[in-house]
């Protein structure tokens, strides 16, 4: 069976070159490999700048690659055309950290969720079109009079909603979710983990999900990748991990989670 996501080698160098001065580089990614099993959550934590969210765009094609590979679905994106890349997003689709920042405020719901549909030519019908939109925010459990609204009207936790319900428009294999619940309070971190995990198991997704919270991790991931300045430490099953850490790292990042228990 063909994996979601296989990343070989993959390396990312940034190069800085002043008016005056000398040209400098700053290796991001150094030799990452990782696999995305069809069907499964693959957890990526790390402390910030360790180079999770520069991975993900690699990834999506938002970055090339300084060299390495990325196979999508078994199939190499380097050097996809345009053309080829708008075929590629109709599988892989993201969800980013900020809701605020990634919802367009001059744009109401029906039009954020319909600008992929209009792209992609999808149901074009009206009919077909209101149908199918309410069926997206229904299963990110908002209301359908929430079409006409604009992203101000509501809360962190319902532009998140908005936000995945757009990511589910084109129907996609692959999820790739950017720290999707950091920026949100405690309380609706849960109703948004609960959520994906419920549309994970209903689509069968594969999906790739960074954070640096482990508990978050432990809570919907099936492996996960421990990544230190641009590397990968450990990369095993969430609960050997948790029982039985192997890298130093992740055994100081394990220690600094707080706990309620105590002499």
């Amino acid at each position: 069976m063909t994996n979601a996501i296989v990343v070989k080698q993959l390396y990312k160098t940034y190069e800085h070159k002043p008016w005056l001065g000398t040209k400098t580089q700053k290796e991001v990614l150094q030799g990452i490999d990782l696999t995305l099993p069809r069907g499964k959550v693959l957890g990526l934590v790390g402390e910030s700048g360790c180079g999770k969210s520069t991975l993900c765009k690699v990834i999506l094609g938002i970055e090339p690659a300084t060299s390495g590979t990325v196979l999508i679905n078994g199939q190499n994106t380097s050097g996809l055309s345009v053309r080829q890349w708008r075929v590629m997003r109709r599988q892989m689709q993201v969800v980013f950290q900020d809701p605020y920042a990634s919802l367009d405020p001059r744009f109401s719901v029906r039009k954020l969720l319909s600008e992929p549909l209009d792209i992609h030519g999808l149901y074009a019908h009206k009919q077909d079109r209101e149908e199918y939109l309410r069926e997206l925010l229904r299963a990110v459990q908002l209301d359908a009079a929430f079409l006409d609204r604009y992203p101000h009207e509501f809360s962190g936790g319902q532009r998140q909603r908005i936000a995945i319900a757009r990511a589910l428009a084109l129907n996609p294999q692959i999820l790739i979710a950017d720290e999707p619940v950091s920026a949100l309070d405690v309380s609706v971190q849960a109703q948004i983990l609960n959520l994906l995990k419920e549309i994970q198991r209903q689509r069968n997704l594969s999906i790739l999900f960074v954070t640096h919270d482990f508990a978050v991790a432990r809570f919907l991931c099936d492996d996960i990748a421990v990544m230190q300045n641009g590397q990968i430490v450990e990369y095993t099953t969430a609960e050997t991990l948790f029982e039985h850490p192997q890298a130093a790292y992740t055994k100081k990042l394990l220690a600094a989670v707080p706990s309620v228990e105590g002499r």
